[in-house]
This record gives structure tokens, sequence and C-alpha cells, in this order.
């Protein structure tokens, strides 16, 4: 079976050991990703009460994610060359189980009229909580394999996330689970020091980097010194677009799930919830197992990540004209159908970024010098994806 595992991730007998590793480490992290995630979404919608007052709490949520999120990945960034990394990444794990596992507390003692505040703040600490656990595990990932074997690798080092998050939104849409959503807390604190413990399995084992020459040393890069690198600015200009496109398209979304699904459907909210996202991973492992190293090897990073730009922008003109053509209103029928093409948009720019336009992206870090590489990473992939949601978010707020 494992000798299976490692011929389709393309991993060589030196490197079995750390590749088997890091996929325990991603299953639990894709039990977390799913349950926090779908929780989140979940609460903000059924406890906000009308589609108005649900789509003006995305809308402000969106943007105090954003607000977080530059917070805690400039935090990122900065501490991850003060401490050991293997320390580090160990405290961020703890850090992540003490906000879920203060989260369930408080929804099992507070009052019901503080739940749409508690709704909305776990709505906002979603998109930094999953930022930084990304982060980590990247970033364990980079100081695991060295560019060669990160290439060759790096398009399935993640299914274990993926199975792991398929399994679990599939088994929360199929209803198997009738506890109140907000139980769902539970288990991604369960995930988390599940999670814990394969980090310090491998903390323990292969000191993150302390027997690779540089990596513990990592140099910190200053904004300016950034900002004069043309590379390191492209680099940030296309995530930045990236992420315009993203957030919009999200926005939509969860503002189209407020119409679907009336503060009293939580139950068939999270079971749809469950299919869906269980849909889009299902797309995204079988892109990311047949697809993406071909896609890569034969055509070359210029092509994987323009793919997804190309079949957004068709989805967008579709939109468009239909909506045009159909005069959208408020009616049920035009809402369905409203609602059908931005679920089609989120699915398709949710699982291609996933399965081909990130694992595509990191490679352009590991042409940096490992004594800064990790520092630009954090920043580009944190602080500036972040500081892309606050504009993107404010000019929703704005455009209502």
């Amino acid at each position: 079976m494992f000798k299976l595992v490692y011929a389709a991730l393309n991993v060589r007998p030196e490197e079995q050991q750390r590749a088997l590793l890091l996929l325990g480490l991603g299953f639990f992290m894709g039990i977390f990703l799913a349950t926090y995630q779908l929780a989140s979404e979940t609460q903000l919608i059924t406890q906000a009460g009308s589609a108005e007052d649900s789509s003006e709490l995305i809308r402000q949520g969106l943007f105090a994610a954003a607000i977080l999120g530059v917070i805690t990945t400039a935090l990122f960034a900065f501490f991850q060359n003060k401490i050991s990394y293997g320390i580090f990444s160990v405290i961020n794990l703890i850090v992540i189980f003490t906000v879920v596992g203060g989260f369930y507390v408080l929804h099992r003692t507070l009052p019901e009229e503080y739940m749409q505040i508690l709704s909305f703040v776990q709505f906002a600490t979603l998109g930094p909580v999953v930022a930084v656990f990304l982060l980590g595990f990247w970033g364990v990932f980079g100081r695991l394999f060295d560019l060669r074997q990160s290439k060759r690798i790096i398009g399935g080092i993640d299914t274990g996330q993926l199975l792991a998050a398929i399994f679990t939104f599939f088994t929360i849409g199929l209803g198997v689970l009738s506890f109140a959503t907000y139980n769902l807390l539970l288990v991604s604190a369960g995930s988390v020091l599940g999670a814990l413990v394969f980090l310090l399995i491998i903390v323990n084992k292969y000191k993150l980097g302390q027997a690779q020459a540089g990596y513990e040393q990592s140099g910190h890069v200053s904004i300016k010194d950034m900002v004069n690198s043309k590379y390191v600015v492209l680099l940030g200009v296309f995530i930045s677009i990236s992420i315009f496109a993203y957030l919009l398209v999200e926005n939509s979304y969860l503002a189209a799930l407020s119409n679907q699904y009336p503060a009293d459907e939580e139950a068939s909210l999270r079971e749809f919830l469950g299919w869906f996202n269980g849909s889009i991973l299902i797309l995204s492992f079988v892109f990311q197992t047949f697809f993406n190293d071909r896609i890569i090897a034969e055509y070359g990073l210029r092509v994987a990540l323009t793919i997804l730009p190309i079949i957004l922008g068709v989805l967008t003109i579709t939109v468009l004209i239909v909506g045009n053509l159909m005069n959208f209103g408020v009616s049920s029928v035009s809402m369905a159908v409203f609602f059908i093409f931005v679920a089609l948009s989120k699915l398709f720019i949710t699982f291609l970024r996933d399965a081909l336009e990130n694992p595509a992206f990191k490679l352009y870090f590991m042409t940096l010098d490992n004594r800064i590489r990790f520092d630009i990473q954090a920043k580009i992939e944190g602080v500036v994806v972040e500081f892309a949601k606050v504009i993107v978010g404010g000019l929703i707020i704005l455009l209502g």
C-alpha cells in the first residue's frame, strides 16, 4: 500500500519517512480546515437573520478577516525569523488550538443574544487562522525538501489534507453528524492536536532545517528591498490580483447562500456546504493526481498560472451575458439561476487555485536564496495577500 502511495507522489526511498509524516500532518490539517470553515460559514449566515442582514455581515466579516489577517501574518513573518522554526511551528498550532477551543467554550456558555457577535468574530478569524496554518505547513515542507525534490513532489504532498477534508465534508453532507453546528469546533480542536503530534515527531526527528545550512539563520528582508526587486514585486502583484478575483467571487457566493438558505435551515445549509465543498476537493484531488504534474512538466509554470484566469474570465463574461438576457430580479427562479452561476464560479476558482495555481506559484519561491526565501514567502503569501484582502474587502463594503 505504501509503495503505491510513494509511487503516486514520486517519492524516492530516502524521502519516504519525511513524506509520510507530512501526509499525516496534512491529514489532520484537512479535517481542521473542513470543520472550521463549515462551522464558521454556517453560523454566520444562520445567525444573521434576514438575507440582507446576512449579506451585510458577510461583507463586514470579510473586511474584518482581512484586517486580522494582516496582523497575524505579519506576526508570523516576524517571529519565524526570531525563533527556531521548530519551536515556532509548535507554538503556532498551540495558539490555533487555544483559539478554536475558546470559541467552542463560548458557544456552550454565552447567552443566545451574544451568538451573532460570536459568530461574526469566529468568521473573522477563519481567514487568518487558515492562513497561518497553511503557512506553517508549507514552511515545514520547504525546510524538509530542496528545490529539486519540491518540484517533483509538491503537486501531491498535500494529498493527505485533501482526502481528509473530502471525507469530512461528505460525512457532514450526508447528515451523519446531527449535532449542533458549533460542536464541529470540538472536532476542529481535536484535529489540531492530531496535527501537533505529527509536527512534534517531525521537529524532533529532522530539526526543521538545522541540518541544512542557512535555514535556521534565515535573514530578514525589508519592505524597501522587496519593492526594489522586480521579481518579488511581480510575485506580489500576481497573487494580489488572484486574491481580488477570489474574494469577489467568495462574497457573491456567500451572499447568494444567504438568499437560498434562510436562518431556520441551518442543517440544510450545513449539508449543502458539505456536498459542495467535498465536490470541489474531489476535483482538486483528480486534477492534482492526473494533470497537475503533467501540465507543469510539459507546458511550464507560465501555462499553469494562466489556466485559472482564462476560465474565470470566460465564466464572468457568461454570467454578464446571461444576466442581461434574463434580466435578473428578485424572483426565486432568477435567484436560483444566479446562484448556480455564482456557485460554478466558486467551484472553478477554488479547485483550480488549490490544485494548480498554488502549487505552481510556490515553486517560484524555491529559486530565492535560502537565507531570505522563507521570510519573503511568508510576507507575500501572508501579509501581501491579507493586505490585498483589506483593499477588496473595503471595496465590497463601499459598493454594497
